[in-house]
């Protein structure tokens, strides 16, 4: 996606602004700014990796990329990965001249903005994700995160008012469409359960354990007791649990955790999401962030669990409630009440790193 003409807007001149996506998540987290920095006549270059649904996503949101990499098995894999996106991203960056980079974390863009001179706006939200970290914050220009973010980075640091993935699902930019549901052939008046489990292959999972099939197997087995069971999964799920397999195309997820009865699950970003649209969310995890802590202890919108087994116990205990769904969404006005357009405050701070450049 990118705006084709130089031209002022709104009194400034037309920004270059490159995104270095690397996770699907961040797909959701910035396209809302792409948007509206192409809206306003600012040329945008988005680089991308191979990971997860990254890319269908992308080209579903009918967003114009170029993809660099593809994402590298363990260490050494991603290590190799990451020498080859410095020299990628390089190469576009020469190319482009952005006025700003921006990106998650920041480790693609760091050392190339620092070698340009262009200013890096790193977005970060997983304080567990120390290489991550420790390759690309020290490089960045300014670091920006949400309210409930637990380590400070001194006067780089810019904080947003509520929880990040606001950035997507805040009502004035996301609401629920039954319709996609109905064509997946999910009932959207009838109760189904979203599981979710993750491949651990980022950096900061490795050497985690994943589930196993029995214990995906029977938390299936318990869970169906209240409704349909969805599984995503960004495993190849065996063929015993296939017919519970998220039949909806990557773009239509946040349709699903919004009219689900419950969202039980090991992805911390699934279950902020299901949370935030006042989904009674499950957190299977034993990694937390500041954004999962807020919405368990201020916002009371997620639980959490050591495990799925433990999961599922507190899944079982809420299903069998009458009127968890519109409790959940009472719960939800508070945190609508306190958070900020993200959006805007993304593109206020890309307007600044980029005339701190030209006035320097």
């Amino acid at each position: 996606m990118a705006a084709a003409a130089d031209r002022p807007c709104g009194g400034l001149v037309t920004m270059r602004v490159l995104f270095d996506i690397t996770h699907p998540a961040q797909v959701h987290f910035f396209k809302n700014v792409i948007r509206l920095l192409c809206e306003k006549g600012h040329q945008v270059v988005i680089t991308t990796r191979e990971k997860d649904v990254a890319i269908s996503l992308l080209k579903a949101l009918g967003m114009e990329h170029l993809c660099l990499s593809r994402g590298g098995a363990g260490l050494v894999g991603l290590a190799g990965e990451l020498l080859q996106r410095y020299v990628r991203v390089l190469a576009v960056a020469r190319s482009f001249q952005p006025d700003v980079m921006v990106a998650e974390a920041g480790v693609s863009i760091g050392l190339v903005g620092l070698l340009l001179g262009v200013p890096r706006v790193v977005f970060e939200a997983s304080e567990h994700a120390r290489l991550q970290q420790l390759l690309g914050l020290p490089f960045a220009t300014l670091i920006f995160t949400d309210m409930t973010y637990q380590k400070h980075y001194g006067v780089r640091h810019r904080r947003f008012r509520g929880i990040w993935v606001h950035s997507h699902l805040a009502p004035q930019y996301f609401q629920p469409d039954p319709a996609r549901l109905r064509r997946a052939g999910v009932a959207p008046d009838q109760p189904y359960i979203v599981l979710r489990t993750v491949a651990w292959s980022a950096a900061h999972d490795i050497g985690l354990p994943g589930l196993s099939q029995k214990e995906l197997e029977d938390a299936v087995d318990r869970l169906s007791a209240f409704g349909r069971v969805l599984i995503s999964s960004e495993r190849s799920l065996p063929t015993s649990l296939q017919p519970f397999a998220n039949p909806l195309p990557p773009e239509d997820m946040h349709h699903l955790l919004a009219m689900a009865s419950l969202y039980v699950g090991e992805g911390g970003t699934m279950a902020a999401e299901a949370a935030t649209l006042g989904t009674p969310s499950i957190y299977c995890n034993r990694l937390h962030t500041g954004y999962t802590v807020a919405l368990e202890k201020r916002y009371h919108l997620l639980r959490s669990a050591g495990n799925l087994r433990e999961g599922v116990r507190i899944a079982e205990d809420l299903l069998r409630r009458p009127n968890v769904r519109q409790e959940w969404q009472k719960r939800r006005r508070k945190l609508l009440d306190e958070s900020e357009d993200v959006g805007k405050f993304m593109f206020d701070l890309i307007e600044q790193a980029a005339a701190r450049r030209h006035t320097r």
